[in-house]
This record gives C-alpha cells, sequence and structure tokens, in this order.
C-alpha cells in the first residue's frame, strides 16, 4: 500500500508541478458557482429572510457568508483589499441582487484562478487569524467550506416547500 501511495504520488508530481492542480480547481469552482446560482434562483424572493430557527443565519445571509468568504480569500491570494461587489443592504433583500453579488464574486475567483501561478499557489498568506498557508490550500478550504455551507441551506428550501436542485456533480 506504500508503495501504491509512492508511485501514485510520483506520477502526479508532474501533473501538480505544471500547474494542472489550478486548471482541476478551476473546473470545481465553475461547478460549484452553478450549484450556488441554481440554489438562490429556487428559493422564492419572499423566503430570502428566511431562518429555520432563531439566531441562525437567513438564507440571504448564508449565501452572502458563501461568496464574502470566497471574495476574501480570492483578495488574499492577489495580495490586495477585498473590492467591494456589492451592497448588502440590496443584496440580502433582493433575490436579483443577491444573484449578482455572487456572480461578481464567482467572477473575481476564477479570475484569480486564472490568473495565478503554480508559484503564487505556494505562497503563505494568513487570513481569519489562521497560520499561514499555502494560497493553494487556501483556496481548497475556501471551496470545501462554499460546498459545505451549501449543504446547510438544503433544509431552508425544503421548509418553504421547494425541492433543491440537483446538485451538479461529475459522477
Amino acid at each position: 500500500m506504500m508503495r501504491t501511495r509512492l508511485i501514485l504520488a510520483l506520477l502526479l508530481a508532474p501533473v501538480i508541478a505544471s500547474g494542472q492542480q489550478a486548471s482541476m480547481s478551476l473546473t470545481d469552482w465553475q461547478r460549484n458557482q452553478r450549484n450556488v446560482l441554481a440554489y438562490i434562483e429556487a428559493m422564492p424572493d419572499s423566503a430570502l429572510g428566511f431562518q429555520p430557527t432563531p439566531g441562525v443565519r437567513t438564507f440571504a445571509e448564508q449565501f452572502d457568508h458563501i461568496v464574502s468568504t470566497n471574495l476574501e480569500v480570492a483578495a488574499e491570494v492577489r495580495g490586495t483589499t477585498k473590492p467591494v461587489l456589492g451592497d448588502p443592504q440590496q443584496y440580502l433583500h433582493s433575490k436579483s441582487a443577491l444573484r449578482a453579488y455572487a456572480e461578481a464574486t464567482y467572477a473575481y475567483m476564477l479570475g484569480t484562478l486564472q490568473a495565478v501561478t503554480p508559484a503564487e499557489l505556494e505562497r503563505p498568506i494568513s487570513v481569519y487569524g489562521l497560520p499561514p498557508q499555502s494560497a493553494g490550500r487556501l483556496v481548497q478550504l475556501t471551496l470545501e467550506h462554499s460546498i459545505w455551507t451549501l449543504g446547510q441551506v438544503v433544509p431552508y428550501l425544503r421548509l418553504n416547500g421547494v425541492t433543491p436542485p440537483a446538485y451538479d456533480i461529475p459522477f
């Protein structure tokens, strides 16, 4: 088993070093964007402020949490401050504004991933008070965070009589 892992690691090293890892990540981010936008579209505009229980984020706040985190990490990867791409007074209360904000943040993340070099993905950065980690690792953790949070909104949809959209996954 250990020998198999070593052989796989040696075989994959040139692929990862050539930037294919960033390419695969770009494909996953594009798929994640489609999933997020489909979930936003599924919920009626009137339910953006819905909370399944007191003290948790509203439906719109869950999506703000997803896409603002993506935006903050992308800005750190670029080495710049987070751009202002939407007004929370608008996008937390309007589905079209929430969708536009989500689209803008994904465009920013996708643009970052298309522009970044493999060396830049190795650069250590720190967000949210965490110890420095490679930019590439933080991008992957942010994608995982997005998927995790998206899963949390399934009950929001179901409690409003909405069948969640089919999750786009390549298997």
